[in-house]
């Protein structure tokens, strides 16, 4: 492996389990490779989750202030300057406009025997005001049910097609192993690759995404069409070994 001029990756079922905070290795990790290289994180997640879960274990890193945080499928992001997060930019939808979509998944979901029969654990719309994340199974789902309900991710996609059939003034994506998330038209990881890519004055060609979702429909597979590398893992277990990976290319 050849050392990128930048690295970004996937946060659920890449970077950590969905719902999940990043092991302490894999953040670790993250932390020395920042030392060398600009790092983004671009997840369907929302912005609190993350500073909730594990952003003040990195805060201290060397390097943070080329730590790059995509939120809620790119349409935020955030960078920690002067102590604190700050945000860069918001491309938030109206409250008609999200008011209008979780209307769209409810209708869609009652029409639907095979989408009104999966059994929901706790809350399953999450309103992030620049995105609409939507999991069958509920966010407090245990993860054996998590990683059995849909194994071939036929409920999923059938679920993103009628959603797009219903819609198409939003954009539908499909997030981690549970989750559909519906942002403003055009955002989505490309939108993210691209703008990132201006912001520090590296072509997508030499920069590296790491995720696990680049089939198509998953949310992953966008960034391809930038022509930035990609390097798929099969999930959290497998990404300390690429960061490790990174951190002997780079230090070379």
């Amino acid at each position: 492996m050849q050392c990128p001029r930048a690295v970004l990756f996937d946060l659920d079922d890449t970077l950590a389990e969905s719902f999940h905070a990043p092991a302490p290795e894999t953040l670790e990790g993250l932390k020395k490779l920042l030392g060398h290289i600009p790092i983004a994180i671009m997840t369907g997640a929302g912005f609190p989750r993350m500073q909730e879960q594990f952003l003040s274990a990195i805060e201290n890193a060397a390097g943070i202030e080329r730590f790059y945080l995509f939120p809620t499928s790119t349409s935020e992001c955030y960078v920690y300057r002067e102590g604190s997060w700050q945000q860069l930019y918001s491309i938030k939808l109206t409250h008609e406009e999200r008011t209008r979509i979780k209307q769209i998944i409810e209708k869609v979901v009652a029409g639907s025997e095979i989408l009104s029969a999966v059994r929901g654990f706790g809350e399953r719309m999450i309103d992030h005001e620049a995105q609409v994340a939507f999991t069958l199974v509920g966010v407090d789902a245990p993860k054996d049910v998590k990683d059995t309900w849909d194994i071939d991710g036929s409920k999923r996609q059938f679920l993103k097609s009628e959603l797009q059939r219903a819609t198409s003034e939003f954009e539908v994506l499909l997030g981690g192993r549970t989750t559909v998330d519906i942002t403003k038209k055009g955002v989505n990881k490309f939108h993210g690759v691209t703008w990132l890519s201006k912001e520090l004055g590296i072509p997508p060609q030499e920069m590296l995404y790491v995720g696990d979702a680049f089939f198509e429909g998953g949310n992953d597979a966008v960034v391809i069409p930038t022509g930035i590398q990609t390097r798929s893992v099969s999930g959290p277990a497998e990404t300390p070994q690429v960061i490790n990976e990174l951190l002997a290319a780079c230090k070379a």
